[in-house]
């Protein structure tokens, strides 16, 4: 094949590249001065939605990531925007009627969405086809992907059957999505032949990593094959867990003779640009020197850049960032029991959840995610292999499985939600971002309705002590949730790691939270915070801090808190009634259902008084985006309900009380 051939190029910093390198944790205001320069970069598209940004936008920028897609096509009108989707996941963790993905992706279309690669986790091909088709009738260019994973039953004949399948369904380029970094020269070699002799007529893509080291090999490999199109990020945000560097590749192919038509110095504007957020993101911590990486043990355990960052994040939240070694061997175990499905999104999410819950509670699938039983009972599709029985069996006890495309049962759901969000949703767009985050996305709405107030920055309102310096503080409990501390530096160091406190929808109140007058707030409390207890003085904003008060006995080997600072004070709330008394421990005969790990309670099943059976689901957890359902061991009443929804809870903390 002639060298002379043009390669296009897929900038991906503005969504895989800071997906993998920093969790997604780049705002629109960060990357904004630099759009309208990397617009006559002349990229053959920028990657720039879809992934893990859409719920991180929601969950944590206070961003409405449609708006950031429209502010985005507006500052590079001359560049093919484009964004990864999940096939009947959508952006989710779930499979969604057929009526909303084509709502989505009609959407997604509409805000200004050229590309729309279109992945399953499984390779299940009927899991793309809905999706497929609403991106051609739309007018949408359609790029059928390839989850490229290595097992005993992945083979070179399934992947091209595959590409035939996606032709037919009329696509118009094919993407060999390598998430985990794991595909050597050989195989994009091997691969990429295959599908041209198959497919000759389709442009072809290749996504990879360079979490192992390969990419840049694998890249020039599969161009010498026949590639049309490579994704690449700019240097300062490229390697490790993100893709190999724009720069690097285009000089490489160059002096190879191949034609790349991008503008170095435009190029060098973008470089130079990235430097300093990524400086920004080394300093506050979030950029984790971990990411930056090679990590040759990944060609056995798999797990793509986006999920080992999510995965170091979260263990760190959980306080358990020292079990990392632990998840990663555990992760191939649990994917091989599931029948080795692709690691990506949701499927990487979801075994590498059941890896950490298997470590932290020290037996195999003793806690499993409510996803998990989805996936066993059959609701993702087929999986490669057969999942392994005995666990399918330990997991759903005698649930039945799914028969054929699970998505074909699944009632239209759009217009439903569109009637009961009624004023609260202000377009259909926030009606899709509801369907697929439905906590999170309510919480925005609600900050959003507030004007987005500052998080985490309480107003000055009196006179407070001096700050106890950060070394007097006591260790930082591993928290899902985000707290105010008073009298707290701006960031705490738990010895593991630093980070903002900061409040999660700080203007939310949950119809379960009461608040107490303030004359009955002022005295001595003792907190426990993961069987730690700590006395704390609590004074009214308008009088002195009382004296500190020697704790009871159990806790006077406790470090005391300091006396907190005043917070500000919380907006009226008509006629509060009083606040729920405290739930007892349990007394003798009574049965504690406590929390199996640390998250935040997302549903609440149950309630004082009602009869349940061992089985029966109580509450359910938000941990590491999975939803944890946590059930009756035994037979009972509900004596008393400790948990509320929103609230965090850590392992082992009291749940529900059964008679």
């Amino acid at each position: 094949m002639s060298k002379t051939r043009k390669v296009g190029f897929t900038e991906t910093v503005l969504r895989d590249a800071n997906q993998s390198l920093i969790a997604t944790r780049l705002p629109y205001s960060k990357f904004e001065p630099i759009l309208e320069t990397m617009d006559k970069a002349g990229y053959y598209s920028a990657e720039v939605w879809g992934g893990a940004t859409f719920d991180v936008c929601l969950r944590y920028l206070q961003e409405d990531p449609w708006d950031r897609l429209r502010k985005i096509r507006a500052k590079m009108p001359n560049t093919k925007l484009q964004m990864l989707l999940r096939g009947q996941n959508i952006l989710g963790y779930k499979h969604y009627p057929d009526d909303v993905v084509r709502k989505f992706v009609e959407y997604s279309i509409k805000n200004g969405i050229d590309i729309i690669r279109i992945f399953d986790a499984l390779n299940d091909a009927r899991n793309l086809e809905v999706a497929i088709d609403e991106t051609v009738k739309r007018g949408g260019h359609a790029s059928g992907t390839i989850c490229f994973t290595t097992s005993p039953v992945h083979t070179l004949e399934k992947n091209v059957q595959m590409v035939k399948d996606l032709k037919s369904m009329g696509v118009k380029s094919i993407c060999i999505k390598d998430m985990a970094g794991i595909m050597g020269p050989k195989e994009s070699y091997d691969l990429v032949s295959a599908i041209k002799d198959a497919v000759p007529e389709l442009p072809l893509v290749i996504h990879t990593h360079c979490t192992t080291g390969l990419a840049f090999m694998t890249c020039l490999k599969g161009v010498e094959a026949g590639a049309d199109v490579i994704d690449t990020a700019i240097s300062p945000m490229s390697g490790g867990t993100a893709q190999p560097a724009t720069e690097t590749l285009a000089y490489a192919l160059r002096s190879l003779g191949y034609e790349v038509d991008l503008n170095d110095k435009v190029l060098i504007k973008m470089a130079d640009f990235f430097k300093g957020v990524r400086a920004d993101f080394i300093k506050d911590g979030t950029l984790d020197p971990i990411s930056m990486a090679t990590d040759t043990q990944c060609l056995n355990y798999q797990i793509p850049g986006g999920m080992l960052s999510n995965l170091i994040s979260q263990l760190k939240m959980m306080n358990a960032i020292d079990k990392l070694d632990e998840a990663l061997a555990e992760t191939p175990k649990v994917r091989a029991d599931m029948g080795y499905p692709p690691l990506v999104t949701p499927t990487s999410q979801m075994v590498g959840s059941q890896a950490v819950q298997n470590v932290l509670a020290g037996e195999r699938y003793k806690v499993v995610g409510k996803e998990i039983k989805a996936y066993c009972r059959g609701e993702y599709g087929r999986t490669p292999a057969p999942i392994d029985s005995d666990i399918q069996k330990k997991i759903l006890g005698n649930t039945p499985v799914v028969e054929g495309r699970f998505a074909d049962s699944l009632a239209p759901e759009f217009e439903k939600t569109k009637a009961e969000l009624g004023a609260t949703a202000r377009s259909d767009e926030d009606v899709l971002s509801y369907i697929a985050f439905p906590q999170v996305a309510m919480a925005f709405f609600k900050d959003r309705e507030a004007g987005f107030p500052k998080k985490g920055t309480p107003k000055k309102e009196a006179a407070a002590p001096a700050a106890k310096k950060e070394s007097d503080l006591p260790p930082m409990p591993a928290w899902q949730g985000h707290v105010y501390y008073a009298n707290v530096p701006a960031s705490v160091s738990n010895g593991v790691n630093t980070r903002p406190i900061q409040p999660f929808a700080a203007s939310y109140q949950p119809p379960h939270l009461v608040l107490a007058p303030k004359d009955t707030c002022p005295g001595t409390y003792t907190i426990t915070i993961d069987g730690k207890a700590y006395a704390v003085s609590v004074a009214a904003a308008d009088s002195p801090a009382p004296a500190a008060t020697a704790p009871a006995a159990p806790v006077a080997a406790a470090p005391a808190a300091a006396a907190p600072a005043a917070v500000p004070a919380p907006a009226p709330v008509p006629a509060p009634a009083p606040a729920a008394a405290p739930v007892a421990a349990p007394a003798a005969g009574e049965t504690a259902v406590k929390s199996p790990m640390p998250g935040n309670i997302f549903k609440v099943e149950c309630k004082p008084g009602q009869a349940v059976k061992a089985g029966d689901v109580l509450i359910v957890l938000e941990a590491m985006k999975m939803e944890i359902e946590v059930s009756a061991p035994v037979d009972g009443t509900v004596k008393a309900v400790a948990a509320s929804v929103g609230t965090a809870v850590n392992t082992d903390d009291l749940l529900v009380t059964l008679g």
